[in-house]
C-alpha cells in the first residue's frame, strides 16, 4: 500500500482548516448579533433592512476576488502556459457557484443575505 503525497494532504488540511474557520466565524457572528439585538426576529429584521448594503459588500468582495484571480492567473500562465484549459474550468465553476449563491439569496428573500 502506497501512502498519499504529503504535499496533497497538507493543502487538503489547510483547506479544511479554512472551511472550518469560516463556519465557526459565521456561527459566532450570528450568535453575537442575535445576543446584541435581543432575538432572532430582530436579527432577521436587521438583515432585511440592510439588504442593499450587504449586496454592495458582496459585490466589493467579488471585485477583489476577480482582481486577485486575474493576478494569480497571469502569474500561473507565465509559469505554465499549458494550464489555460484547467484555469478556464475553474473559472466557470467559480462563476457558477457565485451565481447559484446569489440566485439562492434572491429566491430566499431579503433575510437570506
Amino acid at each position: 500500500m502506497r501512502w498519499p503525497d504529503v504535499k496533497y494532504l497538507r493543502s487538503l488540511g489547510r483547506g479544511a482548516a479554512w472551511a472550518l474557520g469560516l463556519v465557526v466565524a459565521t456561527l459566532l457572528i450570528n450568535v453575537l448579533a442575535i445576543r446584541l439585538l435581543g432575538d432572532v426576529q430582530a436579527w432577521s429584521n436587521w438583515l432585511r433592512n440592510h439588504t442593499l448594503g450587504l449586496l454592495l459588500w458582496r459585490l466589493g468582495l467579488y471585485a477583489a476576488l476577480i482582481y486577485g484571480w486575474h493576478w494569480m492567473r497571469t502569474r500561473l500562465l507565465q509559469r505554465e502556459p499549458d494550464a489555460a484549459a484547467r484555469l478556464r474550468r475553474a473559472e466557470w465553476a467559480g462563476v457558477a457557484a457565485l451565481l447559484l449563491l446569489e440566485v439562492s439569496n434572491v429566491l430566499s428573500g431579503p433575510e437570506a443575505t
